[in-house]
């Protein structure tokens, strides 16, 4: 039955998740070909979109391997590098997430003037290094870990050699997801508040059209799913990160769907919270 259950989440998610996130990056190329300036919050959404579609690919290998037993004997090794590999994406969607939200909580929350006027007018500029340290602190925390695989008659095990990696298990487990989440969650709640104060103002002051308003109302539903999506995603991650773990559990095929509607799920947000992929998404159901 739980096959059964993997077999239709895996048919599901994979061409929700690719298809979701493809339609962003064709968006976003298609204004880059034309000339159009991405701005700051494009370029890492942009960004966001390819590092899922690589999760996506990566986690429907590894379920996949592991649901049906493809890893054994013939190439163990090869799911090892995958389920290695397969933790770049995702502490790299953690940083990206958390660098979407500083540039959201930049451009909506009114901080100290000698503090935020600076960082607001260098946006344009931070936002490429940010990009570049966000794959470097990826790339450094993925290369240490290690994992095992073993399988008797019965369950079939995959763990961390603790004995090696226990320092690199913690600095992955602070650098690659908590402090990422941590930041993500203070800029989304400040940002909040700040939307929230306007909607506030809004309402009192009767000379604010409703479309403003909508507009208003929309950026801070995005703002909640998007915190939301992180901090189940973090959740999932995090237990995941907490050796050894038996395979093959109703509790595993939670986490593994978990991870696998994760791009899609951010997807959609992003999509519903940005009026230009909403725009295309609109067109091309239209059309059809």
């Amino acid at each position: 039955m739980m096959s059964v259950v993997m077999t239709v989440i895996l048919i599901v998610t994979w061409p929700c998740g690719t298809i979701l996130n493809s339609s962003i990056i064709a968006v976003y190329l298609s204004d880059w070909k034309k000339g159009v300036k991405l701005g700051e919050c494009d370029q890492i959404s942009l960004s966001l979109g390819c590092t899922n579609i690589l999760l996506q690919c990566f986690t429907t290998f590894g379920v996949a391997s592991i649901s049906y037993g493809l890893c054994f004997p013939l190439i163990e090794k090869v799911c090892l590098v995958v389920f290695t590999v397969l933790w770049f994406p995702v502490y790299l969607s953690f940083w990206l997430t958390a660098g979407l939200s500083i540039c959201y909580c930049l451009r909506l929350v009114n901080l100290s003037p000698k503090f935020c006027i600076p960082l607001k007018r260098r946006l344009s500029h931070i936002v490429p290094p940010l990009l570049v340290w966000s794959v470097a602190i990826s790339s450094i925390i993925t290369v240490p870990m290690n994992w095992t695989i073993a399988t008797d008659q019965n369950t079939t095990m995959m763990y961390y050699n603790i004995s090696v990696n226990v320092v690199y298990l913690i600095l992955e487990t602070a650098f690659g997801i908590s402090l990422p989440s941590i930041i993500t969650s203070i800029c989304i709640f400040l940002s909040l508040i700040s939307l929230l104060r306007h909607i506030r103002r809004m309402k009192q002051n009767p000379q604010f059209g409703s479309p403003q308003l909508k507009n208003l109302i929309r950026a801070c539903r995005t703002m909640f799913l998007l915190m939301a999506l992180n901090f189940l995603f973090f959740l999932i991650i995090f237990s995941l990160m907490v050796p050894p773990y038996n395979v093959g559990t109703v509790w595993d095929m939670v986490r593994y769907s978990g991870i696998m509607l994760n791009p899609s799920g951010q997807a959609v947000v992003l999509i519903f919270g940005n009026s230009k992929l909403l725009s295309a998404w609109t067109k091309t159901l239209f059309r059809q």
